[in-house]
């Protein structure tokens, strides 16, 4: 079993080091620099937390430990079905969108531009506006930008407050979740899945087609466009 979490850097590696600490004994203290780890027949690789899903769904893992918003966000991108399990609650954090009272912002900074938009899509009376995908920190830019806004993960607030921001709208709470391509794992894992509750996608969500599993538009695009040149005698991608 290959089991993919965040690496020591991320906001999550506390908790997650909790969840596979007792199956691999010493992470930190016997390999202080090492992201790969076994135990018996299982392997640990610990990587990026945004990439996690995209290891799971082309299945040079088995399973993953990473964040809700970071699985949303990849299931929106890609247009891609993963079965997503709520673990025990470990450092909850909330998706919200947030600017200066009384603005009228035109252009929102976020790491999470598919969540935005089938926000956006979702709210009939909201105004349209340019997303502009960023990694990392915003708060600053948006408080600089009189026309600026965000989709930011927050925690604490703190970061907002000190640049004079208000969180107006919660889009989704956030905490470690386990991700698998399919419902149901063959294998004994290090987690029993049977005893996780599976997590839907958000209900604003629901329009993009993510959370039925539905093709996105990109998907339906591209099909489109092969079936034409199939139809045509053209050649097909891969063949």
């Amino acid at each position: 079993m290959i089991v993919a979490v965040p690496s020591p850097s991320s906001r999550l590696y506390g908790p997650v080091a909790d969840i596979v600490g007792s199956r691999f004994a010493g992470l930190d203290e016997a390999h202080p620099r090492s992201l790969w780890h076994r135990s018996g027949a299982d392997s640990l690789i610990q990587c990026r937390g945004f990439d996690i899903p995209e290891l799971v769904a082309s299945g040079a893992v088995d399973i993953g430990i990473t964040g809700y918003d970071v699985c949303v966000e990849w299931c929106l991108t890609t247009g891609e079905a993963l079965t997503i399990r709520a673990l025990p609650p470990a450092r909850t954090s909330f998706v919200t969108y947030c600017t200066v009272a009384g603005r009228k912002p035109r252009t929102i900074y976020t790491e999470y531009p598919a969540i935005t938009q089938a926000w956006m899509a979702s709210c009939a009376n909201l105004r349209p506006m340019r997303i502009v995908r960023l990694h990392g920190a915003a708060e600053g830019l948006i408080r600089a930008d009189d026309n600026g806004a965000g989709v930011l993960l927050v925690t604490s607030g703190q970061t907002l407050a000190a640049n004079g921001l208000d969180v107006e709208v919660p889009l989704l709470a956030t905490d470690v979740c386990v991700v698998t391509r399919t419902a149901s794992l063959s294998e004994v894992t290090l987690i029993d899945l049977r005893a996780l509750p599976v997590l839907p996608l958000p209900s604003f969500c629901e329009a993009t087609g993510g959370a039925s599993g539905e093709p996105s538009p990109r998907q339906t695009r591209r099909r489109a466009a092969s079936m034409t040149r199939e139809s045509s005698g053209g050649p097909l991608r891969g063949a």
